[in-house]
């Protein structure tokens, strides 16, 4: 099992010129992370323009990465890209599938072994049930497209309980059993569940089976509107990111839960609190470490 850090967590500093991604390795590294999972609006002209943005084009970030990656000793396990397969024009649609395509070849040209995509809107809230039902083939299609290419390049792609449309423990295992593929799993976000007020412990012990990827962070959770910042779930609950281990989801439950299963692939905190960034993503991925270090010695002594 390794540990490390979505650039992701960075991305207010990114944005406003503080750091560049070379630092961000250098960041991870310092606190004792072994990998870095690239999300592309990190990198990107910015979020309004990232279903556009392709990072195999741009070979000048690209070079960067790889820099940044061989001096920090820091690995690039990962890419997250937006995306979207459920466009009524076919020309948009085809462009998003086959931009998903080159990130898997982008992915196997440069040595990483996981891509998770998009396959909605992540804003996009579900009007229905029955429209959640008719959108649910077009999605397979576009998924089981990506999964035969990456099953080519030898990576695997994968969808993430992310957003509220495609997202709760049912949903993604439903999705991911309907493409049957080895090279079109999960990524797995332990604390995104809140987003559909799905509890976290449930729905990751769910969806453990078909996980190949994931992602670990931490919420504070109220059942009534706190002020302005705070995300509402479809239940309409609000939740904020916090520091990992400062929140409310049961994370050492979760952690014992994942070392239960058998899991031993990447680990890639998420840091999306209002803390400052900087003591977020140290402080929460020495606390991973720590939670799960701790979790494992509890679990051998009582095997003992």
């Amino acid at each position: 099992m390794e540990f490390g850090t979505s650039s992701y967590s960075f991305q207010k500093l990114l944005k406003a010129g503080d750091i560049g991604i070379e630092g961000v390795f250098d960041q991870i590294a310092g606190s004792g992370g072994t990998h870095m999972e690239l999300a592309t609006l990190t990198v990107g002209p910015g979020l309004e323009d990232m279903m556009d943005y392709d990072l195999s084009g741009d070979a000048e970030t690209r070079k960067r990465l790889e820099a940044a990656s061989r001096e920090s000793g820091v690995t690039l396990s990962g890419m997250c890209i937006p995306a979207s397969f459920i466009d009524e024009d076919r020309a948009a649609r085809r462009a998003q599938i086959d931009r998903a395509k080159r990130y898997v070849d982008l992915c196997a040209d440069m040595g990483v072994g996981f891509l998770r995509t998009d396959v909605v809107p992540w804003s996009m809230r579900p009007e229905s049930y029955a429209q959640v039902e008719a959108l649910f083939p077009v999605i397979v299609e576009g998924c089981a497209e990506v999964a035969d290419h990456a099953a080519a390049r030898g990576v695997v792609a994968s969808i993430e309980n992310h957003g509220f449309l495609m997202n709760g423990s049912e949903r993604c295992r439903r999705l991911v059993q309907a493409v049957d593929s080895p090279h079109f799993r999960m990524t797995l976000d332990i604390g995104n569940f809140l987003c559909v007020d799905e509890d976290p412990f449930v729905a990751v012990n769910n969806c453990l089976g078909v996980a190949s990827y994931m992602h670990v962070k931490d919420f504070l959770v109220r059942k009534h509107y706190p002020g302005p910042g705070w995300l509402e779930t479809l239940g309409g609950r609000h939740i904020v990111g916090t520091v990992f281990g400062f929140g409310d989801v049961e994370t050492r439950a979760i952690v014992r839960r994942i070392l239960q299963s058998g899991y031993d692939g990447y680990v890639s905190l998420e840091f999306e609190g209002n803390e400052p960034t900087l003591m977020g993503c140290e402080t929460g991925l020495k606390n991973v470490i720590r939670i799960f270090d701790e979790v494992r010695a509890e679990l051998a002594s009582e095997a003992a």
